[in-house]
């Protein structure tokens, strides 16, 4: 993930060249996949909503700790934006579920010894002694109110691979080289979180069978559109720790050819997940609402910098309805 670094950097080093290269593949990928560059306003009503819950269910008051504010915010955008097919109370858990992720993701260099423990704690079903991680194993033990059994066990797997990978990355920080030809793949599999966030698209309710090959592909768009479109604000930021530069030192290719190969991989993945899914309704609908809104919750975010390089218009609005939501 390691979106959280670098955001007070600034934006000098790339040149007109580069980001002109950039903006190109960003609109190619897009027309590909049929999907618009726009962005949503925030959801100050479903932020209130969650901000409430964080007090009474989490025992994270905002007064007290008013640092966690920007991670809750990341929170509410991922859940407004890219599952806005799904009932509230389902956004409003996918809300803090990645709250709770994103902040780990940017303090655990400052407290990696406590997180370490985590997974055994999980398991064992003892306290983590800390607020944070407390939370995320709430989070984790309330999945299976809103998703399958499969879906349930995959969502906790996932997270648990995305703690296991911020271990490794302090690992990784000291390597030199990196001769492995799948190793970055895999790394990024396991800290992008992409597994949970796939299942969090489906509604209990559609049987797994429907989409469950589609898992991989799906895992695949959620972490190479995250890596193509946090590519700017990193490249700014100087950060090397990312899949781009990973791929780029393993194939021996610039990184202006690593995101590309990157960008390829998405749009071949997001034909073969709408072509697979066709077959049923509510599975597509509930894809293409996703797809659609992930691509708005880095143009929606102020910490990609995306508004820096392209002109976002603000995109329609959405209707709650009994099930979920429609466009108006």
């Amino acid at each position: 993930m390691n979106d959280t670094q670098g955001e007070n950097k600034t934006t000098e080093s790339l040149s007109f060249t580069a980001k002109s290269s950039l903006q190109r593949m960003v609109h190619e990928l897009l027309g590909k996949c049929d999907v618009t560059l726009d962005k949503l306003s925030f959801d100050q009503d479903l932020y209130d909503e969650c901000k409430k819950i964080m007090a009474s269910e989490y025992h994270l008051p905002s007064p007290r700790y008013p640092w966690f504010e920007k991670y809750l915010s990341v929170g509410v955008v991922i859940a407004f934006t890219s599952y806005a097919h799904l009932p509230r109370h389902h956004r409003v858990q996918i809300a803090v579920h990645t709250s709770f992720a994103t902040a780990l993701d940017d303090i655990f260099s400052h407290h990696h010894q406590r997180m370490e423990s985590f997974n055994e704690s999980f398991l064992k079903g003892v306290s983590q002694d800390d607020l944070i991680l407390d939370g995320l194993a709430k989070a984790l033990l309330n999945t299976s109110k809103y998703y399958s059994p499969i879906q349930s066990n995959l969502i906790v797997t996932s997270t648990l691979d995305f703690m296991t990978s911020l271990i490794m990355e302090v690992k990784i920080k000291k390597m030199e080289s990196f001769d492995s030809p799948s190793f970055a793949a895999y790394y990024r599999d396991m800290s992008g979180v992409s597994i949970a966030f796939a299942m969090f698209i489906f509604p209990k309710g559609i049987d797994p069978a429907t989409y469950i090959q589609c898992t991989p592909q799906i895992g695949m768009y959620i972490n190479y559109m995250n890596d193509v479109l946090s590519f700017y604000k990193e490249e700014v930021a100087g950060e090397e720790e990312n899949l781009v530069s990973m791929l780029a030192k393993e194939s021996s290719i610039t990184k202006y050819e690593a995101i590309q190969r990157i960008a390829d991989d998405v749009a071949e993945a997001e034909k073969d997940i709408s072509t697979r899914l066709a077959g049923n309704k509510l599975a597509l609908d509930g894809w293409q609402s996703f797809k659609r809104g992930y691509v708005r919750f880095h143009t929606s975010s102020p910490r990609y910098k995306l508004d820096e390089l392209f002109e976002l218009p603000y995109g329609l609005t959405v209707k709650e309805t009994e099930g979920g939501v429609e466009d108006l």
